[in-house]
């Protein structure tokens, strides 16, 4: 499984509302997440509005269609999209960072 590491911007004026609806997700969405293929997903807040999101999926383009299909995630997006400093939904805007380095998959390859 594929691990990734996504970058986007919350309007600094707003983290606290971000946060508060993030304590608390829909659960029908965590479920649409869930059955799209997201994995071990976790998203990070600097208090400059820079979000760090961490997941993994077989395939996260597939995984962010499949959701982006669901009527509940085009509900959050809307409403989440007025917290963002990026323009349009919020999961069409990330910018994805190449992973360089992890510890297990190097444990593992030098045999310990």
């Amino acid at each position: 499984m594929a691990r990734y590491c996504l970058l986007g911007r919350v309007d600094p004026a707003k983290l606290d509302e971000y946060k508060a609806r993030h304590a608390a997700v829909w659960p029908e969405l965590l479920v649409a997440l869930r059955d799209s293929g997201w994995r071990n997903y976790s998203l990070f807040l600097r208090p400059d509005g820079l979000l760090i999101g961490y997941c993994e999926a077989d395939d996260l383009d597939e995984a962010q269609a499949k959701v982006a299909a669901t009527e509940i995630n085009a509900t959050w997006q809307a409403e989440m999209s007025r917290l963002f400093a990026s323009e349009g939904a919020p999961d069409e805007a990330w910018e994805r960072v190449d992973e360089v380095f992890n510890l297990e998959d190097q444990l593992a390859a030098s045999g310990h």
